[in-house]
């Protein structure tokens, strides 16, 4: 069924954009307060379970009273290889993306105090390290497409147009109008006062409202979060162990997404499904770019009641950073040209004396159409959770140890501050959407001579206070290592698998979810040198 394309446009336009658009900055608070599993190969190895052992520079940023059990310098280095794969399922059909990069995990150097040997002062050896590790990793690409036959974008915006970044783009592609009813006019005057429906965001509408498309996302962030982190750790009588450390964090991030619906249809009134002759397709990029810096400090203690025993305890505190944020959207409309438009505007004929209304006829094809968006820039703190860590590791003599640790994190301690703008609403829902978890990890090591045999196990718990959905982490681990007097060299390898869920807009009923499945295989190598 041929459908008319006719949309009535007055002469005083109002501004959409009088107030900023949201982009969920508590998604960001959440994204960023999330480390990765972190380390040399060799604590990846056994699942990062570190808190209760030391002897190795990831503790600068873990317990960095595990410095103090060195009686030696040590450099180590540890690139490694990530290998991210991403399934979706979205409205009944499954997609697969892959992305590999390149990265430096860990990189460190460290300076003994003390003389080595058999000390007779209480402090028999300190250390101090510089190290920086790869705290976070954003790089990962995801794509989902399906047919949708109860919704559209256009429909969601129709229903909740809070957006006025979305509303002027749909506005100005001519896919959403606003209902003549609602047009205050003056008939004494026969001036045009403007529009109720854009005052009140109300009263849209579209000629589009049943046409339903197959809808098709590309989803592609890049960038990653580093640590710099200066340490100290101090051996106390060879039973208490201490240190702190000092955190300098800089932040990388880029999110890309590229939404489109095309081939839309349209229900006849026998149910039979009709091919769209008017829209061919609409397409919305949004393109996000966060840098930011802060600050954060780790305090740590570590007990060695028996030989065997150790027993560990850290706490990182908040960390404090300032994040500067650009992003911008372009919006595209194409149609099959097959009708035109006709805009309307009001004028006063008063020739003989009577203000009467001219209407003003202006017709044009129906054809393409861009919309692009002013840069938005803005500047923010975000002050992310602390966390406490307690752990345990039991020693069998000399042939190797099993460990594990917890670690209580409150997601909803979380804070924005923007500098120039409200964001009293996102620490509401901070508030409201997250929760504390308890994460654990475990790990073992076996030695024979010089060689090591590592695995482990690591559990981060869905942060959402309640949902509907899973979005647990699970982390397995293998390694190996070779270690001689003067050098070391240790292998892993470790699985990341998440769940996460991600709509492409918000809509009363009937939304649409993509259920992504993440999978991030990582391969790591650690050389190290003792001096």
């Amino acid at each position: 069924m041929d459908r008319l394309i006719y949309f009535l446009v007055g002469i005083f336009m109002c501004s959409f954009l009088s107030v900023q658009a949201q982009v969920g900055y508590y998604e960001q608070a959440l994204e960023f307060s999330q480390t990765s599993f972190v380390g040399t190969a060799r604590m990846q190895g056994i699942g990062s379970a570190q808190v209760a052992l030391g002897g190795d520079l990831s503790h600068a940023s873990s317990n960095p009273a595990g410095l103090g059990f060195y009686n030696r310098g040590v450099f180590s280095i540890t690139p490694g290889l990530n290998f991210h794969k991403t399934e979706s399922d979205y409205l009944e059909q499954s997609n697969l993306d892959k992305k590999v990069n390149f990265n430096i995990a860990q990189l460190g150097l460290s300076f003994y105090f003390g003389d080595g040997g058999i000390a007779t002062q209480p402090i028999r050896g300190s250390s101090f390290a510089i190290t920086v590790d790869r705290v976070n990793d954003f790089y990962n690409e995801t794509y989902y497409k399906g047919k949708n036959y109860d919704n559209s974008y256009i429909n969601a915006i129709t229903e909740n147009p809070n957006d006025d970044l979305a509303v002027e783009a749909l506005y100005s592609n001519y896919l959403i109008n606003p209902h003549p009813e609602n047009y205050i006019f003056d008939d004494t005057y026969g001036e045009l006062l403007g529009y109720d429906t854009l005052l009140n965001h109300q009263g849209y509408s579209s000629p589009f409202q049943s046409s339903r498309p197959i809808q098709s996302s590309s989803l592609v962030t890049e960038g990653s979060q580093y640590a710099l982190n200066f340490a100290y750790g101090a051996n106390y009588m060879d039973w208490i162990y201490f240190g702190a450390s000092l955190s300098i964090h800089s932040l990388d991030y880029k999110k890309t997404e590229n939404y489109s619906e095309s081939q839309y249809v349209y229900a006849s009134q026998n149910g039979d499904w009709i091919p769209e002759d008017a829209l061919d397709n609409i397409s919305r990029l949004n393109q996000l770019s966060i840098i930011g810096t802060g600050v954060g400090g780790n305090f740590g203690v570590i007990v060695r009641p028996f030989p065997q025993l150790i027993i560990g305890l850290s706490y990182a505190t908040p960390t404090f950073m300032t994040l500067e944020e650009e992003s911008y959207a372009i919006f595209r409309a194409n149609y099959f040209n097959n009708y035109d438009y006709v805009s309307v505007s009001f004028d006063l004929d008063d020739q003989d004396g009577d203000p009467d209304t001219k209407f003003i006829y202006d017709v044009s094809d129906l054809d393409s159409f861009e919309y692009e968006s002013d840069d938005m820039i803005s500047t923010y703190t975000l002050t992310t959770p602390g966390m406490l860590n307690i752990g345990l590791s039991y020693f069998f003599g000399k042939n190797g140890f099993l460990t594990g640790g917890i670690e209580f994190k409150d997601y909803s301690n979380a804070f924005l501050n923007g500098l120039d703008f409200d964001l009293s609403a996102d620490n509401q829902v901070i508030k409201e959407r997250y929760t504390s978890v308890l994460n654990y990890r475990l790990g073992a090591e076996y030695k024979v001579g010089s060689f090591q045999l590592r695995g482990g196990y690591g559990f981060q718990k869905d942060p959402y206070a309640s949902s509907n959905y899973d979005r647990d982490i699970d982390q397995y681990s293998i390694g190996f290592g070779y270690r001689e007097a003067d050098f070391f060299i240790d292998f892993a390898l470790t699985q990341q698998r998440m769940k996460n869920y991600i709509s492409p807009y918000e809509i009363e009923v009937n939304q649409p979810v993509a259920r992504l499945a993440h999978f991030q295989t990582t391969a790591l190598l650690t050389f190290g040198l003792n001096f």
